[in-house]
């Protein structure tokens, strides 16, 4: 690459009143000042004052390395003393050669001597915390839906959960290692990423069996009820396996490098995919449920019943047709309330993990941006919603 062909590394003045518009994620300089990702500068222990009263009678500056690079990929250069050396990797992760990028406002000592390297350990902290808090959302409702999974597919599931731990925790030791080594641990996490893949078809081939016995089943409530019950265990087991793609795909990523928002959304698209299948057909199925309830017939006269009230009051102003009636209209609510609940849980699972890896990406931005005054450092997120 020529010296006309550099990617200048962007630099730009930042005035004092634009830092409420910036969301400061850490400050390189202190271990005490790391605010979790999206916190706004004004939001977190005043930071945003201390960040001011750093920078008193000092120009602050917004560095912003090019798409394709990261702030720890910059050291100095020995060619050129007004710039900094960009490490370039293809798209497996291995170095491939290096590229100089200059800068101007802030001298390229000064860009690569302010924490560059507690730039890339924040980033890796990130992805540690959203993987381990993902991991431990299952974790936390394994064991009651585990026992709903048949044996072999549990298995898949509980291997790739194993398998998601082990390896984000050998994230750091395995970058010690061979390319080969990486490459290795990256196919096995996407190896268990392809099991639970097929877990989830599993359960969506089991609700072909459940829409059957609607279909056949008569309009009451003691026929109607089992059958809603398998659905929600489908449903339930369905949001578990979901959550577990995200953890593997978030720490598919993490040994990629692959943490951009193009890399996010890939991951977004690919969960969504796997999903379709299960959600269209819960949908045909919500639908069938709906009018089979909307058909249930009660018993034609009953007793009242209910813990509210006097209950011997409302046996003499009830009639038991009366009673029968409002019997009938409760049931047929309460299992329609429930059948809408388990959409709004799937759509809501759905968004959290979208959300999870739209964090994970956040975090990526960091690694490329960066706010300074030539001697502190702070990671920042700017871009505009």
């Amino acid at each position: 690459m020529s010296d006309k062909e550099l990617a200048p590394i962007s630099v730009e003045v930042v005035a004092i009143d634009d830092l409420n518009s910036i969301k400061v994620i850490a400050n390189t300089t202190s271990k005490e000042n790391n605010a979790g990702i999206g916190e706004r500068a004004d939001a977190f222990l005043g930071l945003a004052s201390d960040v001011i009263d750093l920078v008193e009678g000092k120009q602050l500056y917004k560095v912003e390395v090019p798409e394709g690079y990261s702030l720890k990929d910059l050291v100095a250069s020995k060619k050129d003393p007004e710039a900094v050396r960009a490490l370039v990797r293809d798209p497996k992760g291995r170095l491939s050669g290096d590229v100089s990028l200059k800068a101007t406002g802030v001298s390229p000592a000064q860009i690569a001597s302010i924490g560059l390297a507690a730039a890339a350990m924040v980033v890796g902290q990130a992805y540690m915390t959203e993987i381990s808090d993902s991991l431990q959302r299952i974790d936390a409702k394994l064991e009651s839906i585990a026992s709903m999974i048949a044996g072999d597919q549990k298995a898949k599931v509980k291997n790739a959960l194993d398998i998601a731990r082990t390896y984000a925790a050998l994230h750091d030791d395995y970058l010690q290692k061979p390319a080969e080594a990486r490459q290795a641990a990256r196919n096995e996490i996407e190896g268990r990423y392809n099991d639970v893949g097929q877990v989830i078809d599993w359960i969506t081939e089991q609700l072909a069996g459940v829409e059957d016995g609607v279909r056949g089943a008569a309009e009451r409530e003691k026929d109607l009820e089992p059958l809603l019950k398998e659905i929600q265990s489908y449903e339930a087991q369905f949001g578990m396996c979901l959550q577990a793609l995200s953890a593997l795909a978030m720490t598919r990523m993490y040994y990629d490098g692959s943490m951009d928002d193009r890399s996010a959304l890939i991951e977004e698209q690919r969960i969504l995919d796997k999903s379709q299948g299960f959600l269209k057909k819960r949908q045909v199925l919500a639908a069938l449920m709906e009018m089979k309830i909307g058909g249930m017939k009660g018993a034609p006269i009953a007793l009242p019943r209910g813990t509210q009230g006097n209950a011997l009051k409302r046996l003499v102003s009830q009639t038991p047709r009366a009673a029968a009636k409002e019997q009938l209209l409760e049931a047929k609510v309460e299992m329609r309330t429930s059948l809408r609940s388990g959409e709004s849980k799937l759509r809501s699972e759905a968004e959290d993990r979208k959300g999870e890896i739209e964090r994970i990406a956040a975090a990526s931005r960091t690694a490329r941006t960066l706010l300074t005054d030539g001697t502190d450092c702070w990671l920042i997120d700017d871009k505009k919603d």
